[in-house]
């Protein structure tokens, strides 16, 4: 017992020394060069967990062990300090610049470069505040971002990927979409759905063929590459970020119809209304469908973050949970993540690291269609209630009820001052039901994972091997009930697929980095491995008694069942050099080898080699005067990359092209059924890569110690070797097989200018102004030259592939005038109908309207892509917008013939009175639905107010911003612009682009956010 108490007491006397030992340090970090206080700046206790950051005005408090205790300081882009404690109590820090070894430094494939040093054409966009966006995606929120980058929402629904081009659309028969990068880890594009932004550091966009070379043949269509948040060393550091946002959709006034304004129209015209107009204002409903099928909803973030650790161990966490309900009827998606990264330094030559990030995500989809919905005519209610339940007939519907759904046939044969009515125009089922009354889901379960080992062999040469990949397993699953189908229990089905898919990587890599004298080298030499292995699984069936059983062992007939399995090999052996010479002659060159199982053995490898120079004005003696010069770089790049994404009719085609495929089907055999098999394929041993060539002049500069800094980029790439498919004669059995054949060229300019003006101590302005030009030509297109193609064989409107074009052209007739109404069968009915018929223009001037009249009538590319940014600080508070626009495009909106009903034998034109029908053409083989698809979109709104220290005081909280934000405030479309999202595109194919079937509309978004540092 006495042995006990003795040891409590030299613990509590341990104890005691040592808070006596303790001393509290504070001071003010400024910038050396303006005494501006500097926000966030790291101060921790050198060898230590203990550190703490800067407030609002540059104060810090930290307790110390003692005398002995050094203290560092460091700040993105400035020099990193220490300080020895000693005797004293305040220690006030005025960092520099570090202008050498703090240079800004830019992601590139395999590496990292200064970026005074960079060669190539590479934007990089760092993420300050862009977790305020409130979208469910990272991708949506890049929007306006990179100059010569283009994100189209081309499918509005909760969480759906957008479609992103950089510089323009390169390939025919396969992939434009760029390769995702993140933290070095080759991933599939789908990993873009499953980051949490408060999880991103930066983006770098490798654009021209010189920076993404070093991918071969994943680089064809530009590289975006990610970088996650890291650990600091010192005091863990919590975060917390949660915003609220209503959604809303922007509607369509062209689509906005009314039976109030018909009934006037119809009696100006004529003097009275017919009784079908004052049957619909009977029924008493009157309002668009617009209202119910886009009913908004709300998207709501939560993410939790932990960061920190010591000179040698740095750890990251982050949990994220979103949910957005959309703003389609039934849309709604929910994600779930968690992201796990540590790095270790376990010696001085010895380095490691993990990441783990699984995810989880549930959407249900808006399984209709709006073309299909907002046609449905304005009066009917989506059910009955007291009012309408009168007007049904009861003949032909004696078991409708009050709440079920209504019908347009329930009103038919109603008897009106002594006359029969019908008002219906369709047997088709509410619209409401066509969506409630189905349900279509996708659950995903994501798993993405890295482990990399890194060993330092020598002074500047290293060796780092890395072991990454996937595996994600998708649940589609897609139910449709009786009420859900005129026919009714007779079209009830169910749908069910399962689909894994494991992705890994193996990269190892030696890298070089010295400098020697005036000379800059780095190097690097390795050897890549990646594996993809798919299997997967579907079952149909029909036949359903009734809905409260929604399995596939409630099915009265199994339709159809479906399983298989396909993978894929790449691999890689890349090096690239980078040279500078007194930090202004620059020079960089890379070779990859990639050979791929998608091709045959004499054509597997493909070479992909890239060099660039540049040449830093400014570091030459005859510019040293100009002192308004801060910066002024020449760059050249030439670069080749490849692509080997085919985008066949069935996975199979896409992956062994090159061998003779086999399909199973039935056959009859000696009178009985049997299974046999047929050729899927014309195999084509040579069949190989694409291949693009790309030059880039490019010129970066700074102006009047920043005031002014930006780049210009003029590009030239070709695409050739392309892989698509040319028509083969009929005797084969086949009317196409794939060859490497055919030239796409993309040519552009790109400007990015930027301005940080410092108005008073208190008011900063930031600009930025981006704008892209690129242009789309179909060099050669083999014996397609010329290939007029619909996409639809019912309302078969026409697209022309035609060399010196862009890829894909609308092509048909030109519109002179429309029908005047009189000559119309019934102008009034349906409510919003128009005439699916026009006259058009007799080009050639023969009387005749026949092919040799029709024309190119445009085409679905942007001629320009713009944005404006402004971001202004002060005091407290923050305030930003961004402008982004694009111009040239057009769509083709069959949406149009849906939705005014041109299709309804009522708005035909009398053959017995109408003059001049030698000239008359459906509307959709004309320009009447190419439409402008320009645009201007107010993208982001945001003001926030920072807390200060005298509001915080001595909380746990060391950092506290509150925030509004709006996205798509405003937006602005074409006059001649019907629908309700110019940027909706239909996915067909690169040779029909620019289809629009109504699409999904523009969300505009308000929310209002907190975010808390702790």
């Amino acid at each position: 017992m006495k042995r006990k108490i003795l040891m409590l007491m030299v613990l509590l006397t341990g104890f005691s020394s040592y808070l006596f030992a303790q001393q509290t340090i504070s001071g003010n970090i400024v910038d050396k060069t303006d005494n501006s206080p500097l926000i966030g700046v790291s101060v921790y206790e050198k060898g230590t967990t203990n550190g703490t950051v800067t407030d609002f005005d540059g104060n810090y408090a930290l307790s110390v062990a003692g005398e002995e205790s050094v203290l560092v300081y460091s700040f993105v882009g400035y020099e990193t300090i220490e300080k020895l404690v000693g005797a004293l109590t305040v220690i006030d820090v005025a960092l520099g610049v570090d202008s050498e070894s703090l240079e800004e430094v830019v992601v590139v494939g395999y590496g990292t470069q200064k970026k005074s040093h960079l060669t190539g054409a590479i934007s990089k966009v760092v993420n300050d505040d862009m977790e305020q966006v409130a979208v469910a995606r990272v991708d949506d929120a890049l929007v306006g971002k990179i100059s010569g980058v283009s994100i189209q929402a081309t499918d509005g629904g909760a969480g759906t990927a957008p479609t992103i081009r950089i510089r323009g659309t390169g390939s025919i028969s396969g992939s434009s979409d760029p390769l995702i990068v993140v933290d070095g880890i080759v991933v599939d594009s789908d990993y873009l759905g499953n980051l949490d932004m408060n999880d991103v550091a930066s983006f770098e966009v490798l654009k021209d063929a010189a920076s993404a070379a070093i991918y071969g043949s994943r680089g064809a269509n530009g590289v975006i590459m990610i970088t996650s948040k890291q650990g600091k060393a010192g005091k863990t550091k919590f975060n917390y970020n949660s915003y609220i946002g209503f959604k809303e959709a922007h509607k369509s006034d062209a689509y906005d119809f009314s039976v109030a304004e018909t009934a006037a129209a119809e009696l100006a015209a004529t003097g009275s209304i017919s009784p079908q107009t004052e049957y619909k204002q009977m029924i008493g409903v009157d309002r668009s469908w617009q209202d119910v099928i886009f009913d908004g909803g709300t998207i709501t973030n939560h993410s939790l973050s932990a960061r920190g650790g010591n000179e040698n161990t740095k750890f990251s966490t982050a949990l994220n949970y979103s949910h957005d309900e959309g703003v389609l009827l039934t849309d709604d998606y929910k994600k779930y993540s968690l992201k796990l990264k540590l790095d270790t330094k376990i010696s001085d030559k010895f380095s490691m690291g993990v990441s783990l990030t699984p995810s989880f995500s549930d959407r249900r989809r808006f399984d209709g269609s709006t073309h299909d919905i907002l046609r449905q005519t304005v009066w009917l209610p989506v059910y009955h209630d007291e009012n309408t339940i009168q007007y049904v007939d009861r003949n032909t519907y004696p078991d409708v009820q009050v709440g079920d759904y209504a019908n347009q046939r329930h009103f038919d044969n109603y008897m009106l001052n002594g006359s029969e009515v019908d008002i219906s125009n369709t047997s088709n089922v509410n619209p409401a039901a066509k969506v409630k009354e189905r349900d279509y889901t996708y659950k995903k379960f994501k798993l993405y994972g890295s482990v990399y080992a890194k060993y330092k062999i020598i002074s500047g040469l290293n060796f780092k091997t890395t072991v990454g990949g996937s595996f994600q397993n998708t649940d589609v699953r897609r139910w449709q009930g009786p009420l859900a189908h005129r026919n009714g229990a007779d079209n009830t089905q169910l749908f069910e697929s399962n689909q894994n898919r494991i992705h890994l990587v193996n990269d190892n890599f030696f890298s070089y980095n010295k400098r020697i004298g005036d000379h800059d080298i780095s190097a690097i030499l390795g050897v890549s491995v990646e594996t993809w292995d798919t299997e997967f699984s579907s079952m149909s069936g029909t036949d359903y008694a009734f809905d409260y059983i929604q399995n596939m062992s409630a099915a009265g007939t199994i339709s159809s069942a479906d399983s298989g399995e396909y993978e894929e090999r790449l691999l890689s052996f890349t090096s690239r050099v980078n040279y500078a010479y007194k930090d202004k002659y620059l020079a960089s060159a890379s070779f990859r080898r990639d050979g791929s199982s998608r091709f045959g053995s004499d054509t597997k490898y493909g070479d992909f080699t890239a060099f660039s120079v540049g040449w830093r004005l400014t570091e030459e003696d005859f510019l040293k005067d100009y002192s308004f010069i801060d910066n002024l770089k020449l760059r050249f790049s030439f670069g080749v990359t490849g692509n080997n994404a085919i985008d066949a009719s069935t996975v199979y085609e896409e992956h062994y092209p090159y061998l003779a495929l086999l399909e199973t089907s039935s056959a009859i055999v000696n009178g009985a059924a049997g299974t046999g098999f047929n050729a899927l394929n014309i195999s084509n041993p040579d069949l190989g890569w694409e291949k693009s060539v790309e030059f880039n002049p490019g010129i970066d500069f700074m102006f009047f110690n920043g005031l002014l800094a930006g780049s210009f980029d003029y590009y030239k790439r070709t695409s050739d070797n392309l892989i698509l498919e040319n028509p083969v004669s009929s005797t084969t059995g086949f009317d196409a097989a794939l060859i490497n054949r055919g030239e796409v060229e993309n040519s552009g300019i790109e400007i990015e200018l930027r301005s940080r003006v410092k108005i008073t101590n208190d008011l900063t302005w930031t600009g930025t102004l981006l704008a892209s030009k690129n242009k789309n030509k179909l060099n050669d297109f083999a014996e397609s030259n010329g290939q007029i193609q619909s996409v639809d064989s019912k309302r078969a409107a026409e697209w022309i592939n035609m060399e010196g074009l862009p890829i894909s052209s609308f092509y048909g007739w030109v519109v002179d005038k429309d029908i005047p109404l009189e000559y119309l069968n019934n102008p009034y009915h349906p409510v919003g109908a128009e005439a699916q018929d026009v006259y058009v223009k007799d080009l050639n001037g023969d009387g005749i309207i026949d092919d040799e009249d029709k024309a190119v009538l445009g085409n679905p590319y942007p001629e320009l892509i713009w944005s404006f940014s402004n971001d202004f600080s002060y005091k407290n508070f923050d305030f930003s917008f961004m402008f982004q626009g694009s111009h040239g495009a057009e769509v083709r909106n069959m949406g149009d013939q849906y939705i005014f009903n041109q299709f309804n034998s009522r708005m035909d034109y009398n053959p017995a009175t109408t003059p001049d029908q030698q000239f008359i053409k459906a509307k959709i083989f004309t320009d009447d639905i190419v439409q402008d698809a320009s645009y201007v979109a107010l993208r982001n709104v945001n003001i926030g107010y920072s807390f200060g220290n005298e509001v915080l005081g001595r909380t746990f909280i060391e950092k506290a911003r509150v925030y509004v934000s709006a996205q798509n405030l405003l937006y602005f479309t074409a006059d001649d612009y019907t629908g309700f999202n110019p940027e909706s595109v239909d996915n067909t194919s690169p040779t029909t682009y620019g289809y629009q079937r109504a699409g999904s509309p523009v969300y505009r978004t308000i929310s209002v956010g907190v975010n808390l540092d702790f």
